[in-house]
């Protein structure tokens, strides 16, 4: 009793480390499906229409009216397609970056999402941007130089290139993919403030159409002809990808429902050890460099920094409320 208590009482962060976990073993099967003779969008499109098939089906089995499958006002309906969009965008870097670069490189690049969701929250919602989270911005790119390891930072003194040689336009998909990424989680928060209780398999739905309808072209122009998998590993590849990311995708959004930002952006960087783990395990082509470790360390410490200066400053401002309220009330019984 006392544990499934406990699991309740941490629901949230649950969610979220499953969610990570998720995202560390899809990122590993885009590998195995491009290995598997599969290019980025054709991915894209075949992930994008198991989430269309999976949302639809659960949006009927729900009996969610058909009207509400597609927002309640152009408002709404706005903010659905801008997240859609984004989200697309963020995995199709993703994608391009998981394939291009080694493993856990992309997948630390791309945790400096939180680092990016605070900036464009300031810019776009009029939230604060504290001095603490500007501090770990500064930190988390000072990671992601340490990672990618541009040629550039051998003039300011730095060591040669230690991991591998990664072409600029690889480079900036990677960084893209944690900015698309925020923009995306900056829509899920304003999608939250114009409609608090707006079921999660509706946002998805957006995005399953977003992706479908998006990837086929993009497919066509800059990869060839689409086809289908070529061989049963192929498609269990695939299988397995749509399975684990929708989960995740699920998961993510229940526990951000429930969960403050500060902690449950802190549970996911379970995600970066987790990546690390499955390349040295499935990767042995892959090295780890030791500048790539402490890198990610970097980009963990920011967001985690990230993490405790929202969580202070929260505090002290239901603190501050507080106080005020008991103020009001001592001069109400003084002077009634």
């Amino acid at each position: 009793m006392a544990f499934s208590n406990c699991c309740w009482k941490y629901r949230g962060l649950i969610y979220m480390a499953i969610s990570a976990l998720g995202q560390a073993f899809g990122a590993l099967f885009v590998k195995f499906a491009a290995a598997s003779g599969m290019q980025c969008f054709q991915i894209l499109f075949f992930r994008g229409t198991m989430m269309l098939t999976a949302n639809v089906t659960i949006l009927y089995l729900q009996k969610t009216p058909f009207r509400e499958w597609w927002g309640d006002d152009v408002e709404h309906t706005t903010w659905l397609i801008i997240r859609g969009v984004c989200g697309f965008l963020s995995l199709a870097c993703k994608y391009w970056s998981v394939i291009h670069l080694y493993l856990a490189d992309a997948i630390s690049i791309r945790f400096t999402v939180h680092i990016f969701s605070g900036i464009f929250a300031c810019m776009l919602l009029g939230e604060s941007w504290l001095l603490g989270e500007a501090i770990s911005a500064v930190v988390g790119f000072g990671g992601i130089l340490m990672i990618v390891q541009p040629a550039w930072l051998s003039i300011l003194g730095f060591p040669a290139k230690v991991g591998p040689e990664y072409p600029v336009l690889d480079v900036t998909v990677a960084i893209l993919c944690p900015v698309f990424n925020a923009f995306g989680y900056v829509a899920i928060r304003k999608i939250k403030q114009l409609r608090e209780h707006t079921d999660p398999f509706i946002i998805l739905h957006y995005l399953g159409i977003i992706l479908t309808v998006s990837s086929l072209p993009l497919a066509r122009f800059i990869e060839g002809p689409l086809e289908l998998p070529k061989g049963v590993d192929a498609w269990f590849w695939l299988m397995m990808l749509g399975l684990t990311t929708y989960l995740s995708q699920i998961f993510v959004t229940w526990g951000l429902q429930i969960e403050r930002a500060g902690p449950a952006t802190t549970v996911t960087l379970i995600g970066v050890p987790s990546t690390m783990i499955l390349q040295v395990i499935f990767l042995h082509k892959e090295p780890l460099s030791w500048l790539s470790i402490f890198g990610a360390l970097v980009i963990c410490f920011s967001i985690g920094n990230v993490a405790l200066t929202k969580a202070i400053f929260k505090s002290s401002a239901q603190e501050k409320g507080e106080n005020m309220a008991l103020k009001k009330d001592y001069v109400r019984m003084k002077d009634p």
